[in-house]
């Protein structure tokens, strides 16, 4: 069902311009107003575009499914790092 297929691009450094925020939502959303642990959309706008969705009204929010995809790449990128670390301090320990 799918061509064109490479690997993706570098995610990490979108990865570490990310925001994790603690919000609550305003009463007056209907949404739930506990903390909540997230992120703002239009803090992810200005770093990744692509991640943003906005509706009819205007409402942004954040695309999580394609996020968790750049999350995983970027998580290859940093064990591959930490391995080609790992394999170097073992070499001068030797």
């Amino acid at each position: 069902l799918k061509e064109n297929i490479v690997d993706a691009n570098s995610q990490w450094d979108d990865i570490k311009a990310l925001k994790v925020r603690n919000f609550n939502f305003k009463e007056s959303t209907g949404f739930p107003t506990h903390t909540q642990l997230g992120l703002v959309a239009q803090e992810v706008e200005t770093v990744s575009p692509g991640l943003v969705n906005e509706d009819e009204e205007g409402i942004k929010s954040v695309q999580y499914s394609v996020l968790y995809m750049k999350a995983v790449k970027a998580l290859q990128e940093a064990m591959t790092k930490i391995e080609s670390l790992e394999a170097r301090v073992t070499e001068l320990e030797g």
